[in-house]
C-alpha cells in the first residue's frame, strides 16, 4: 500500500503538470484569434442612448449603447459600444474583455467567453487539484513512515 501511495502522488501531479500545460496551449491558441494586437479588461460605465440612423429597419428609434473605460498604453479610453441592439445586453459595473488596435484603440471588438477559454480556465482548476491531490499522496505517503 506505501508504494501505491506514492506512485499515485506521482501519477497525480504528473496528471496536474500536464493539464497545466494543456491549459497554457489552449489559451495561447486562443489569444491568437483575437483581431487585434492589444487586450485589455473593459469596465462597462455607462448605458446611453443612441439614435439610430433613420434609414435602419428597426422598432425602436434608439438604440441602448454601453460606454466601455479601459486603459491602452496607460491613457485612460473610453468608447461607446458600435453593436446595434436594444435592450443593451451590458450591465453598469459588468467586465469585459476587448481586443482593439494599439495604434487606434477606438477600434475594438468585445471578446466572449469562448469555449475553448472555457476549457482552459477548467484545466487550469483541474491541473491545480490533481497536483495537490498527488502532494497529499506525498504527505500521507510520508506519515506511514513518522508512525
Amino acid at each position: 500500500m506505501g508504494n501505491s501511495l506514492w506512485i499515485g502522488g506521482i501519477v497525480f501531479i504528473i496528471l496536474g503538470l500536464l493539464a497545466e500545460v494543456a491549459a497554457v496551449i489552449l489559451k495561447a491558441l486562443n489569444a491568437t484569434k483575437r483581431p487585434y494586437a492589444g487586450y485589455a479588461e473593459a469596465k462597462v460605465v455607462d448605458i446611453i442612448p443612441v439614435e439610430r440612423d433613420r434609414y435602419a429597419q428597426a422598432r425602436f428609434r434608439n438604440r441602448q449603447a454601453a460606454v466601455f473605460e479601459f486603459f491602452a498604453d496607460g491613457k485612460l479610453i473610453k468608447i461607446v459600444d458600435t453593436e446595434d441592439t436594444y435592450p443593451c445586453p451590458y450591465q453598469i459595473n459588468q467586465r469585459v474583455r476587448l481586443s482593439y488596435d494599439p495604434e487606434e484603440p477606438e477600434k475594438y471588438c468585445v471578446i466572449g467567453k469562448e469555449q475553448m477559454y472555457i476549457l482552459a480556465v477548467m484545466l487550469n482548476v483541474l491541473g491545480v487539484i490533481l497536483i495537490l491531490a498527488g502532494c497529499l499522496l506525498f504527505l500521507r505517503y510520508a506519515m506511514r513512515f513518522h508512525l
